[in-house]
């Protein structure tokens, strides 16, 4: 791995170049390094599941944006300023009402 620090073509670089090279940013240092390989990786069940809740929650936040009106009613049901970001509103609230939901079967099942 390659560092960088005092060159200003590459200052503050980040991404990909040609596929197998990535700059990354670290304070004021620049890192070159080979892209990982996650062709290999083995995910968790939880891990699995997070992905899978995620997913559903971008769906949701993205069923808003099919037409102006409703990101304009979101935005006034959220009470969202104008430089706050909509979609990850969206994405918070469904995570919160899952987990109210899994709290609500965890509760019922203990009892």
């Amino acid at each position: 791995m390659a560092r960088i620090k005092r060159n200003t073509l590459v200052n503050g670089i980040s991404g990909t170049v040609a596929g197998d090279i990535v700059y990354k940013t670290y304070y004021d240092k620049t890192v070159i390094s080979k892209k990982p390989d996650m062709s290999n990786r083995v995910l968790s069940e939880k891990q699995k599941a997070m992905t899978k809740r995620m997913k559903a929650a971008n769906a949701y936040a993205s069923s808003f944006y099919e037409s102006e009106e409703e990101k304009i009613k979101a935005r006034i049901r959220l009470k969202l300023p104008a430089h706050k970001s909509l979609f990850h509103a969206l994405v918070k609230e469904w995570m919160e009402k899952e987990k109210s939901k899994d709290a609500g079967k965890n509760k019922g099942a203990s009892q």
